[in-house]
């Protein structure tokens, strides 16, 4: 299949800022699965990355996907277990988790330069029965160049066969009783039995179909994500084992019967539509017997879509709209309570819609940490603990009668103390300045002083002074943000730099610094 489209390229500069601020760019892939080692996770007191994309919840544990892997903590996040160098894993970066019972499944990916641009690409999935004591991997679905039909009911229908893993990622799926669902972009929406090792490619209605059935007669039907929006599929949640849901950027496909026949719901063909047809998200709020579905939505082509979040209580015959031009991603619920992780923060609401307040600046008054930016990439719920996940850390608030959601906030890094004003670290190095800032971490070793942090390329030229004679207390351990930038402003070229902490009254401390785009 060709590597490129007008959507494939639209989507890259964003999930590699979700998915890779913390990780190099060529990972190796596994060339074969090792399916039956043991490979439990190692215990920190440290998030190991500041990078996090996904949250998924079990009870009282927090899954959390990093840029630099799968990690998990069960005491609200005092101690973490990392999977990071779990040799199951395929490469870091973590695109996709769920959880049910002790079954555990997260997609993995990295970027590759491809004609001089970052393609995301798939490198398979790393999945556990005993909630993460022992792992295996699969590979990236891929099939043969040969191997274009599907019987479907009475049709033989044709795909276009995907041999690459290039924009093949697995960016999103959902667990049920016995299958695992997973979203793929170009690869489509396909599932497999947890023990089984075939995937199964899934029939869906095109943009000019709008519904699709075994029992329909089709003639010359092809399944090209090339061509046609509704074959681009992002997002997947099982309702229950039968009825499904699926995120395309072509709009929301439904399923009553587990995946065998499917409507398309858009932002054009309903009389009360969603916002709009990008549908990167999709997630039930438990509300009694029933379930309310949500879905975060961006404009794909269409000029009148938007920016925002859906739900609806009819299985999609009419839908509610919010926070109208808000770039959302996540969801998360608490009984009646919804919150919504977005570029502008984390919202909540408690009346299903009709209020929203916003989670406002970030800042851990304890520890003196602060969330640079307002984007949230995940957001979970246990019990009357909120967590936001970010570029820059791991966000929790207390959500209840005595404490106000916002009220106070705990921010988590993976940051270590240096102690003194001889050493300095930078994180996450190496870094790439396209997606995110580094970190310059030292301490004024416990007295106000002033300090100067200057930049420098290999040859020892002076490229950017972050610092010039900056007060700085003596409370806390200090982080001052690089945006990657030399004076002028413009991205600095991959390679190693140094960089020089000055504090008054002490001997200047030295870092190095890589840079990769």
């Amino acid at each position: 299949m060709k590597r490129t489209s007008r959507i494939f390229i639209l989507i890259t500069p964003l999930f590699l800022q979700i998915f890779f601020s913390e990780s190099p760019a060529q990972i190796s892939i596994l060339s074969t699965p090792s399916l039956n080692k043991t490979s439990g996770g190692i215990p920190t007191t440290r998030i190991p990355s500041n990078s996090i994309s996904h949250i998924a919840v079990r009870g009282s544990e927090v899954w959390l996907g990093t840029g630099k892997g799968l990690a998990k903590t069960s005491d609200g996040g005092r101690t973490f277990s990392s999977f990071r160098y779990v040799p199951e894993f395929a490469s870091p970066g973590i695109f996709s988790i769920d959880v049910r019972g002790d079954t555990v499944w997260a997609s993995t990916g990295y970027s590759e330069e491809i004609d001089n641009n970052s393609v995301q690409t798939g490198s398979g999935y790393t999945y556990s029965f005993d909630n993460g004591a022992t792992w295996r991997a699969a590979q990236q679905p891929l099939d043969p160049a040969n191997d274009s039909l599907e019987r479907y009911g009475v049709n033989t229908v044709r795909f276009i066969p995907i041999t690459v893993r290039e924009q093949n990622v697995t960016f999103d799926l959902a667990l049920t009783d016995s299958v695992v669902w997973v979203a793929s972009w170009s690869s489509g929406l396909r599932k497999r039995a947890y023990n089984d090792t075939t995937w199964h490619r899934t029939v869906l209605p095109s943009s000019s179909r709008g519904a699709i059935a075994p029992t329909d007669t089709l003639v010359n039907y092809l399944i090209d994500p090339r061509l046609d929006n509704a074959f681009l599929i992002f997002s997947v949640y099982p309702e229950d084992n039968r009825i499904i849901w699926a995120g395309s950027a072509g709009g929301i496909h439904r399923s009553p019967d587990g995946g065998l026949s499917w409507t398309t719901l858009t932002a054009d063909n309903e009389p009360q539509p969603i916002l709009g047809n990008w549908v990167i998200a999709i997630k039930g709020q438990p509300l009694g017997s029933r379930q309310r579905i949500w879905t975060t939505n961006w404009p794909a082509e269409g000029a009148t879509e938007k920016y925002g979040v859906s739900c609806t209580d009819d299985s999609g015959k009419t839908w509610m709209n919010f926070l109208i031009g808000v770039k959302a991603y996540d969801f998360a619920f608490k009984d009646s309570i919804v919150y919504v992780a977005s570029d502008q923060g984390l919202y909540r609401s408690p009346d299903g819609g009709n209020s929203w307040e916003g989670s406002g600046s970030i800042i851990d008054r304890s520890r003196g940490n602060v969330i640079s930016g307002s984007v949230f990439y995940a957001t979970g719920v246990v019990e009357d603990t909120v967590f936001g996940g970010s570029g820059d850390g791991l966000a929790r608030t207390i959500d209840n009668a005595t404490h106000p959601f916002a009220g106070s906030w705990d921010v988590l890094r993976t940051n270590e103390p240096v102690g003194t004003t001889s050493k300095t670290y930078a994180y996450p190095n190496p870094f790439s300045p396209r997606q995110e800032r580094i970190r310059i971490h030292y301490s004024t070793g416990g007295v106000a002083a002033t300090v100067t942090i200057e930049c420098f390329d290999f040859g020892m030229n002076r490229v950017k002074t972050v610092l010039r004679d900056a007060q700085r207390d003596g409370q806390s351990e200090h982080d001052e943000l690089w945006d990657g930038r030399d004076e002028s402003g413009a991205l600095l070229p991959n390679g190693v730099y140094f960089y020089r902490v000055t504090i008054a009254g002490a001997d200047p401390a030295w870092g190095k610094i890589m840079v990769i785009q």
